[in-house]
């Protein structure tokens, strides 16, 4: 018997809050209130199914326009 199995990374978010203030995309130059996400890298299974973390969550702020995240500080 043989089984094929194709195993990667992808960095999964979550979350749709919006930024309190506005902010300037570095990338596309967008002012506007951005969303607010939480993130974490998997391996996975087919690239689709999350297996183990292999990260911390991370909070990310992403453009509105062109989808840039952005990761928050403290």
């Amino acid at each position: 018997m043989f089984f094929f199995f194709i195993i990667g990374t992808h960095f999964f978010t979550w979350g749709s809050e919006q930024t309190p203030r506005e902010m300037r995309c570095g990338k596309c130059g967008t002012v506007a209130h951005f969303t607010l996400k939480k993130g974490m890298r998997f391996i996975t299974l087919f690239f689709i199914i999350p297996i183990i973390p292999i990260s911390g969550v991370k909070e990310l702020a992403q453009c509105p326009t062109c989808g840039t995240r952005y990761q928050m500080t403290a």
